[in-house]
């Protein structure tokens, strides 16, 4: 994918990011950042992890590509057909759960792996501690993001969770995460105690939290992009620039 380097760059500066902040917050390297302000290519799926830290659709970073030569221009439709899925890398580290539920308005867990009397305790187990951290946009109570009352109980969390995953680990198991920019209208608190969106209320982009757990066959998996998140995904007509 071509990046416009005057749009990711003035992304950027707008948040108040230097390229090793951003890289860190999208989980590549700084050297990707580089390449796509220069106008090289970056794969899809980290253009949309760049895209969801700068709180922008994936599109409004595009540029022009180069015009190629026509088995290079094939080699590219048939890649892009295949990007009706969506890559998932490995959560290496809860932290990295936490984190993402801290910043997320919208979450979802799906899970690909085959329950089997040996597998179904660890996977209740993960299961059970990833909900517990997800918030519902449309809970009243339970609002995303994700906040803890104390330092202490964010600890306890992320090492009972880094335990969980080592659990699945031991049975081949893992959990993949991505992120994502989706526009959609977030609840808003009325006076009944509910949550709701009017009619009236403009669409934003807002940061999502994408969970699976799958076979750990490779640092990374892919899955149907299409997916059931709490808020329906409205239609932007425009880039917002």
């Amino acid at each position: 994918m071509y990046i416009d380097p005057r749009k990711m760059k003035s992304a950027r500066e707008r948040r108040a990011l230097t390229q090793e902040s951003l890289a860190y917050q999208a989980r590549v390297n700084v050297r990707t950042i580089q390449r796509a302000e220069t106008g090289l290519p970056i794969r899809a799926e980290t253009l949309a992890e760049i895209a969801a830290v700068l709180g922008m659709p994936p599109a409004g970073l595009l540029g022009i590509a180069p015009v190629k030569e026509q088995e290079v221009v094939e080699a590219e439709a048939e890649a892009e057909e295949a990007e009706v899925q969506t890559s998932l890398k490995r959560v290496t580290s809860a932290e990295q759960v936490v984190r993402a539920l801290e910043r997320a308005a919208m979450s979802v867990l799906e899970c690909s792996a085959e329950p089997t009397e040996a597998t179904m305790p660890v996977l209740k187990k993960a299961i059970t501690q990833i909900e517990l951290l997800m918030r519902d946009p449309w809970c009243f109570e339970s609002q995303p993001p994700l906040r803890f009352r104390s330092l202490i109980d964010r600890l306890e969390t992320v090492a009972a969770l880094n335990g969980a995953l080592a659990e699945l680990e031991k049975e081949g198991l893992a959990l993949f995460m991505a992120t994502s920019s989706q526009f959609v209208k977030v609840p808003r608190g009325q006076e009944e105690g509910i949550m709701a969106t009017t009619g009236r209320q403009s669409p934003t982009y807002a940061f999502a939290t994408r969970f699976l757990i799958a076979e750990y066959v490779s640092e990374r998996v892919r899955a149907p992009s299409q997916v059931v998140w709490p808020l329906e995904i409205e239609y932007d007509d425009g880039v917002p620039f």
